[in-house]
């Protein structure tokens, strides 16, 4: 790079960031969160957004200070911008079940529609808010609309009213990871139960690293919010009950994933309270979970791989962090392998010197083999992404890949690292 072009890139560092160091909190938005529910309809090609509801409501956990999401995660990304000005003012990444959808066989040959919604911090002046979505390598518009803060069918009541208890944390929120878990399939006489499962998950958590570093600047709260019926829906076996937030297991055919569509149920309750993260607890036995980045995080309790589970899907819910597993031969093109993916733990080596390139020790050999010499070492090993060729993890074992792991990786814990940090700043 010559002498030139490195002062013109770096005077547009200097920009960019004066521009995003010149967005005070206080000057465009209330303490409180402006929540836009949306239906979202398409097939495996086509994305549509139709407003649903803007919902006005008390608490807005996220930073004050980090407005701007320096990450490039997730399928879609929340932008807010000043209308007058077009300056922007609030993004964030985020991922959907519909995304997962378009993926299936089924989304080939059929419409649907997911009710879904976003979170940003209430905006004081008029603004507008764009949905973006990552295709074809970058980032394209599908919704845009305008948005004016004294709207009066902006809605303000708040449907559900639960009691809130902390079990962690002393920060307020602006300087916080807030994880609140909601109960789900957990009756009015369980609510101790809820409790104990949850300090059981919160003991977990921040006995792992980074969590343990930063475990005063963690807070977690719980809604308590019964259930009708104990457990969830297991379609497979004709089971269906009556629970707070409708999951259920066979989600996309699948046994073990456990999901739900019910976004309007989730958010609603999570209004009771500050949350960055929502973590859903599952009282049942079976073995399951799911997460979507920024969506939600599910896991069943009473399994004896649920505390491998919880860490597991919160590393896709918090940081966006792929699966390292494989297969041999089912999901075989879920990551296009002449594109280098977007999640920081695997690589298709098309652009490796974006990943963990210069963390290797010298004269590592890309691919690395594996033997019992190098288990512990960063390499390039390959099998990840659901792919047992062609995409490639960092070391041989992680919280990702396997149940046995007892930790996550030096690249996953470098990733989640980040991300506490940007909440916590």
């Amino acid at each position: 790079m010559n002498k030139t072009v490195y002062i013109f890139l770096l005077a547009l560092f200097f920009v960019a960031s004066v521009k995003a160091q010149s967005i005070k909190f206080k000057n465009y938005f209330e303490k409180s969160t402006l929540r836009f529910d949306y239906i979202h309809t398409g097939n495996f090609e086509s994305d549509i957004i139709s407003v649903e509801a803007f919902i006005h409501e008390p608490f807005w956990a996220g930073s004050k200070k980090n407005l701007i999401s320096p990450f490039d995660f997730g399928k879609y990304k929340i932008v807010l911008a000043d209308k007058k000005t077009k300056q922007i003012i609030f993004s964030n990444g985020y991922s959907t079940l519909f995304a997962e959808w378009q993926a299936t066989e089924n989304a080939k040959s059929n419409y649907k529609s997911f009710y879904e919604n976003v979170v940003m911090p209430f905006p004081k002046k008029e603004s507008v808010i764009k949905i973006l979505s990552f295709n074809n390598n970058k980032w394209d518009t599908i919704f845009s609309t305008n948005f004016n803060p004294t709207d009066y069918n902006i809605k303000k009541d708040q449907s559900t009213k639960y009691r809130v208890i902390q079990i962690n944390g002393n920060k307020k929120p602006a300087n916080a990871l807030d994880i609140l878990f909601i109960p789900e399939g957990y009756t009015s006489n369980q609510m101790n139960k809820f409790i104990s499962d949850s300090e059981k998950m919160k003991d977990l958590l921040l006995s792992f690293y980074p969590f343990n570093k930063h475990s005063k600047s963690i807070n977690i709260r719980l809604v308590l919010a019964p259930s009708i019926d104990e457990g969830t829906d297991y379609p497979g076996n004709n089971i269906w009950k009556n629970t707070l937030v409708n999951t259920s297991f066979y989600t996309f055919g699948i046994e073990r994933y456990l999901g739900t569509t019910d976004m309007k149920t989730i958010r609603d309750i999570a209004s009771n309270t500050y949350y960055d993260q929502i973590y859903i607890l599952v009282n049942s036995d079976k073995y399951g979970g799911g997460a979507i980045y920024n969506f939600y995080n599910l896991c069943t309790v009473d399994n004896e791989y649920s505390k491998e589970i919880f860490m597991h899907e919160l590393g896709h819910g918090l940081a966006w962090l792929a699966d390292e597993y494989f297969y041999d031969d089912e999901f075989q093109d879920i990551y296009n392998k002449k594109i280098e993916p977007r999640e920081v733990n695997i690589t298709t080596l098309v652009d490796f010197d974006k990943k963990w390139k210069n963390k290797l020790l010298p004269n590592t050999p890309i691919p690395t083999l594996i033997t019992e010499n190098n288990y512990e070492d960063i390499g390039v090993y390959e099998g990840g992404g659901y792919s047992s060729k062609g995409i490639y993890r960092a070391y041989q074992n992680c919280k990702m890949k396997s149940n046995n792991s007892k930790e996550f990786c030096g690249v996953c814990k470098n990733a989640l690292q980040e991300i506490i940090e940007y909440y916590c700043d």
